[in-house]
């Protein structure tokens, strides 16, 4: 009987986090880049401010049209500031990339419960996957690249 109280006062402390999350005018949950661009202006600001390079665009330009990118981010972290921003204008170089953008409140976790299904911890993870089937991940970064976005996810596809 402990456990079941503990258990459902723990979703309720959740619940009303994630509520608090909105009322902040956090993001939560599957968001379109517009959205995110419209409505939060340091993503927007630094999606303008970022530019990509000719052999970016070449190389980004190659990546198979079958890729899928997962970006699990929140609009509350610095990390997802200054590189959620980069990727979508990478992104920009190859239109046959689809990107889906989750965004979490403070514990990590969205509604339709993507993050915890794939053991996201830090904010952001991006997950690099072959295809729309999601069965092959290439890989991730997690919250920053080791060289740069462009290297990181074409070292991937080797």
């Amino acid at each position: 009987m402990k456990k079941l109280l503990l258990t459902m006062l723990s979703t309720a402390f959740i619940s009303l986090l994630s509520l608090s999350a909105q009322a902040d005018d956090f993001a939560l949950g599957v968001v379109s880049e517009a959205k995110l661009l419209n409505d939060f202006s340091v993503f927007e600001t630094n999606f303008e401010a970022f530019s990509v390079s000719e052999q970016e665009q070449e190389l980004i330009a190659q990546w198979p049209k079958t890729l899928k990118i997962d970006i699990y981010f929140a609009t509350w972290c610095h990390d997802s500031e200054r590189e959620v921003p980069k990727l979508l204008k990478l992104l920009k170089a190859n239109k046959h990339i689809n990107a889906r953008l989750i965004a979490l409140d403070y514990q990590k976790a969205d509604p339709q419960h993507l993050a915890i299904n794939n053991n996201i911890k830090y904010t952001p993870t991006i997950i690099i996957y072959r295809d729309e089937t999601k069965k092959e991940e290439l890989g991730r970064i997690i919250e920053r690249p080791n060289k740069s976005l462009v290297q990181d996810i074409t070292q991937l596809l080797l």
